[in-house]
């Protein structure tokens, strides 16, 4: 699965200092939907070794290969120069990030499209310690998808490990799509998914296909394959992915 060329020409993509102003805008207005005690800001260049022991952390409590994309300080650096990183605080105590950026040569689309500017791309968000279990990981998406909307961007990818369940619910209630599968750098495989900020609803009826636990999800991206797009997780007993039939 190939990306189209990114648009190009005055205008097309949001400047580095603009999305970063939108950014800094949308957070102010953020503040008062959040947990007491906590806050949001956006990282700097001084916060990247505090963001790399949060990954350590997270790598350390991680039972399964591939959930998430280690990144590394360098990696991290990019995110802050380039995109925007948001950070979750508690006084000065940093409780997690989570990075995004207008797609660009040196970070593609995930899935092919026609757009008129360049879509944003959600990366990883990583929580430390104190801010599990208080809904800051769907928060967040939320946050960073109204950031990109926002500054006129008209879509949104990213990508998720099969075996995650809850960011893959998370992304999927905040109205991602999934519309791809393919083994990324790391070697994992991962979802590739989609939300247009002007998607229309795709009535079902619905297909249902168990998530394993582990092993292959070559059934899943058959079912991609053949055009059929993820729209929400049932919960239960096992976990299945509901598919409507049509490209989306």
């Amino acid at each position: 699965m190939t990306a189209t060329p990114l648009p190009a020409g005055p205008g097309k993509n949001v400047g580095r200092g603009r999305l970063s102003d939108v950014a800094g805008r949308r957070l102010d207005r953020t503040a008062r939907d959040i947990p007491a005690g906590t806050g949001l800001r956006l990282a700097t260049m001084e916060d990247v070794p505090a963001l790399v022991d949060i990954v350590d952390w997270a790598t350390s409590q991680t039972k399964r290969e591939g959930l998430f994309l280690r990144m590394s300080e360098e990696f991290l650096a990019k995110f802050v120069r380039d995109g925007f990183v948001v950070l979750p605080v508690s006084d000065s105590k940093i409780l997690g990030y989570s990075n995004a950026m207008q797609a660009n040569s040196d970070h593609p689309p995930f899935l092919d499209g026609s757009y008129s500017r360049a879509p944003g791309l959600l990366f990883g968000t990583v929580l430390g310690p104190e801010a599990r279990a208080q809904g800051w990981h769907g928060r967040l998406i939320r946050i960073r998808m109204d950031i990109f909307r926002e500054a006129g961007i008209d879509s949104v990818q990213c990508t998720v490990s099969p075996y995650n369940r809850v960011s893959l619910g998370n992304l999927l209630a905040a109205g991602f799509r999934a519309y791809g599968l393919k083994d990324l750098l790391d070697g994992h495989p991962r979802f590739l998914l989609r939300h247009d900020f002007e998607q229309e609803a795709m009535p079902g009826p619905y297909c249902k296909l168990a998530l394993p636990e582990s092993g292959s999800v070559a059934d899943h991206g058959a079912l991609l394959a053949d055009g059929y797009v993820g729209v929400s997780l049932e919960r239960g007993e096992t976990n299945a992915l509901c598919y409507v039939a049509g490209s989306g």
